[in-house]
């Protein structure tokens, strides 16, 4: 992966937070999900796509929609 896409995702490691902060918030998310039930962790995936089709422009969100139910 590249740098730039590594630090939009999150994965630069910053020099304000200590390392070991970075391992225990990976073990604290996975516990959470783990923890979820079914319903939760697919309202919050439902959300979070909802919002990424509504973050995009009106025309790229019709070509999207064209590849999957006019094709």
């Amino acid at each position: 992966m590249s740098k730039i896409k590594e630090h939009m995702l999150g994965y630069e490691v910053s020099d304000w937070i200590e390392p070991q902060a970075h391992v225990m918030v990976d073990e604290l998310v996975e516990y959470q999900v783990y923890c979820m039930s079914l319903s939760e962790l697919t309202q919050r995936v439902i959300k979070q796509v909802r919002e990424e089709y509504y973050s995009n422009p009106y025309n790229e969100m019709v070509r999207k929609h064209n590849e999957v139910f006019n094709e």
